[in-house]
């Protein structure tokens, strides 16, 4: 038998690997930007469809729980808010609450919402789908240094889909919220001002005492700059524009010419002037939530240590980014922007894996750059329901 001559040895061609393999775990380094940075494109969010939940959290297809917001005629008030404080403690308690944002978090009622408008979605195809609460944390990103945040990136058909995870420190902050019982009283009571203001029909008035559950969530389209995004958010009231006739919850139409609302409390000011910590955090954070969901106004009961509500005031959302302090609306919709072509230049075509991407402000947030740690696991099953 003739004996195998020699191979001649060669240099070892790199071996091949998919992008998830290659890079288990990097990090991703954003530059600081300027005030002087131009605005990025942004169309004016558009009604895409809506949903409720009632007081089980099930799925109701339409604006079932929309509410009609009624604005005082005077900003002197005297709304008691403890009336309510007991009914609200008992719809809202721990495990309802943890119920809501495990729920939120897995993306359930939105990924429901798409699939019963599938051939809409297919039509539209997002770059990228989430809840508005993550695109406000985002957004407030390059002013955090205290609370970071943690979420799942995978992409399914061409989409991407956004998933807010729980971090320790999360979980300690809310366990640390529910240990204070003037925090928790403070948050049922601007559940409790909502009763105030909103009716369950565009014609009937404000009843406080009619205490219930649910909720009205809007699936809003828009693009900033490249990225075609879908998120739902829930809204708080809508008010009729004049010369619009009709009722928004049997014309669902007439949603997006409606005039959207959202409602605040906050503890009376010392003085005329706010705080500038509330014209840095409060005002940043609400104009965040508004502008994202096309809302013009937001209405704020301001409140003393009692509960007793003797103000009520309507602020424009265009004109926060004029009353804040130490904050740029350019700044937080361009580090987003930016932030989502770095998860789509990770990503790739990757559809098996899933991109867990944390930012720790007391790790990460190193001189002028922003740090975001990426770590890549394969089995992205176990972070989307099968809904999808």
């Amino acid at each position: 038998m003739e004996l195998e001559k020699e191979r001649e040895p060669r240099e070892r061609e790199p071996r091949k690997r998919t992008h998830a393999i290659a890079f288990d775990k990097f990090n991703i380094t954003m530059e600081r930007i300027s005030e002087n940075t131009p605005f990025p494109s942004f169309s004016k969010p558009w009604v895409a469809g809506c949903f409720s939940l009632d007081g089980d959290r099930k799925y109701l297809e339409g604006p079932q729980f929309l509410k009609f917001c009624h604005i005082p005629p005077t900003p002197a008030v005297k709304y008691d808010l403890n009336k309510q404080a007991a009914l609200i403690r008992n719809l809202y308690n721990d495990a309802n609450e943890e119920e809501s944002r495990r729920q939120t978090s897995e993306l359930l009622h939105l990924l429901f919402w798409a699939r019963k408008h599938k051939e809409r979605f297919k039509r539209w195809r997002p770059h990228f789908v989430f809840y508005r609460g993550l695109m406000t944390k985002l957004l407030g990103t390059p002013y955090e240094n205290q609370d970071g945040w943690k979420i799942a990136a995978m992409m399914r058909t061409k989409t991407i889909y956004l998933r807010e995870l729980d971090t320790p420190e999360s979980a300690a902050s809310r366990q640390k919220f529910n240990s204070k019982p003037f925090l928790r009283k403070t948050a049922e009571w601007g559940r409790s001002f909502e009763y105030f203001l909103l009716s369950d029909e565009p014609d009937s008035k404000p009843d406080p005492n009619d205490v219930k559950k649910e909720e009205c969530n809007i699936v809003f389209r828009t693009k900033l700059g490249s990225h075609d995004l879908l998120y739902a958010a829930e809204v708080d009231g809508i008010m009729l524009k004049d010369g619009i006739e009709g009722n928004p919850k049997k014309q669902p139409e007439l949603i997006q010419s409606s005039e959207l609302v959202e409602i605040k409390t906050t503890r009376q000011f010392p003085s005329s002037e706010m705080p500038f910590k509330f014209r840095r955090f409060n005002l940043r954070k609400w104009w965040c939530q508004c502008f994202t969901a096309g809302i013009s106004q937001v209405v704020v009961g301001f409140r003393d240590d009692d509960g007793m509500v003797e103000e009520v005031k309507s602020y424009p959302v265009d004109q926060l980014p004029k009353m804040g302090a130490d904050w740029s609306s350019t700044v937080c919709f361009n580090f987003l922007d930016q932030f989502l072509s770095e998860i789509k230049r990770i990503i790739a075509d990757d559809v098996t894996s899933v991109f867990i991407l944390e930012f720790r402000p007391q790790k990460h947030l190193l001189q002028g750059v922003i740090q975001i740690s990426v770590t890549v696991e394969k089995d992205s099953d176990k972070y989307l329901p099968s809904i999808i």
